[in-house]
């Protein structure tokens, strides 16, 4: 098989916070943010055009004939750089989940890349119903967080900012600011063509915003269970573990496995620093009562690596090692400390805008860690993936420097915000006194 094969392009919808079609989330750092586009340049929106409709466009045809034929397009260039730096990509984690090989994708395409979307259904899905959310995480913006809004005018002086499909206004309805474009899923076309395709769905991963808080997200799950296929269907949430009502609980009884990716980038401080909105003793509540659901329920904690944060990855990681005590939380034989994943966007975040001396600590700080894994004598399997982290994430920060074109935008994006939102980054993580 060639390396460069996902099966995504053959089996996939992603919708983005404002319904525009795109390949996968990862293509979110290419220069086109990895949306698929008309001919007259315009994006396909969940939220206007038929999701068929998308799956036959230019940039999905040159995708599925460069896989078949072991080239790397654009779009896929996110999991070229953290494979070549030894980190897990989605392809790898995709191909391990799907049962469908290059063999099936040969078969399945014609020599111009396209393929017959009935033979070929989407059976995993990628939703996110809008930017409704009660936190406003450092690294996103308000085109993924409406909490942002009123930030973000401080922090820039803009009313406007600019998303997939253009610039995007900022204004003030009944006392409350808003913005268009994020309640695609009214769109009622889309939810007939969900319910035809009810019985072919496999796979569901659902974000935002913060799908707790987001009601259409309700009636998918309630859709599901009166068509009785939620017994077939995985559920798979990207969630920021503010609040599990009872009624998702319970709903989530009906589906065949039901799996929680909690966001969350360390504990106490750090957690309520980047990911401001959180209250850490909240997020750990919901991370017992999420460890003590049924056997269909599984989890772990996805841990978004930034320049922030990388220095107390090694803190968190001990947590959870040594105090944390979770049963189902990140117990598997291939993840069994945190599944992380690095923030390549925005650029000033990244890990590799740090000072080379800085960088040098942080090294050395993980084999530091490791060497105690071992010492500490816990499983094989836990201190494989201990040498993988390490060894993925400082190979992946040490390979390139963003450091000469982006470390003042890191510092200078930093105590701006830190002064809107009356934080310090020097209280949280004393270690950046000696590099601001």
């Amino acid at each position: 098989m060639p390396d460069t094969f996902c099966p995504i392009p053959w089996i996939f919808h992603a919708a983005r916070s404002n319904g525009d079609m795109r390949v996968c989330c990862q293509a979110n750092v290419t220069a086109n943010r990895g949306v698929i586009r008309k001919p007259n340049g315009d994006a396909y929106n969940s939220g206007v055009d038929s999701i068929d409709s998308s799956r036959n466009a230019e940039l999905m045809r040159n995708i599925r004939l460069n896989m078949i034929n072991g080239t790397w397009s654009d779009e896929c260039g996110r999991c070229r750089q953290e494979e070549d730096n030894g980190l897990p990509s989605r392809r790898i984690y995709e191909n391990r989940a799907w049962d469908y090989s290059i063999d099936d994708a040969k078969s399945d395409t014609a020599l111009d890349g396209s393929i017959d979307v009935n033979t070929v259904p989407v059976i995993y899905y990628d939703l996110r119903f809008g930017n409704f959310c009660n936190f406003k995480c450092r690294m996103c913006g308000p085109a993924d967080s409406d909490s942002w809004y009123e930030d973000h005018i401080s922090l820039t002086g803009n009313t406007t900012f600019s998303d997939t499909s253009g610039k995007v206004e900022i204004r003030r309805e009944n006392g409350k600011l808003v913005a268009s474009g994020f309640d695609w899923y009214k769109h009622e076309p889309f939810w007939q063509h969900l319910e035809r395709n009810a019985d072919k769905i496999q796979h569901v991963y659902l974000a935002g915003g913060e799908p707790m808080l987001i009601e259409r997200h309700y009636s998918f799950l309630e859709l599901c269970v009166q068509k009785d296929v939620a017994k077939d269907i995985v559920l798979e949430y990207n969630t920021n573990m503010s609040t599990m009502p009872r009624r998702v609980v319970d709903l989530w009884a009906n589906f065949k496995k039901v799996r929680i990716g909690a966001s969350v980038d360390g504990f106490g401080p750090m957690q309520e620093y980047q990911r401001s909105g959180a209250r850490w003793d909240k997020t750990l509540r919901n991370l017992r009562l999420l460890d003590a659901l049924p056997s269909n329920v599984s989890g772990w904690l996805a841990y978004t690596v930034t320049a922030y944060n990388v220095w107390h990855m090694v803190d968190f990681m001990t947590w959870k090692l040594k105090e944390s005590n979770f049963s189902k939380i990140n117990s598997t034989l291939n993840r069994p400390i945190i599944t992380h994943h690095v923030a390549h966007f925005p650029r000033h975040l990244n890990i590799r805008v740090l000072p080379d001396e800085f960088k040098a600590e942080i090294t050395d700080r993980f084999s530091e860690f490791v060497r105690w894994v071992r010492a500490e004598k816990f499983e094989e399997h836990v201190i494989q993936q201990a040498e993988d982290i390490a060894r993925g994430v400082t190979s992946y920060m040490n390979s390139d420097s963003y450091h000469a074109d982006r470390w003042h935008e890191f510092v200078d994006y930093t105590r701006k915000l830190d002064a809107v939102r009356r934080e310090s980054l020097a209280d949280v993580e004393p270690k950046f006194k000696d590099y601001i």
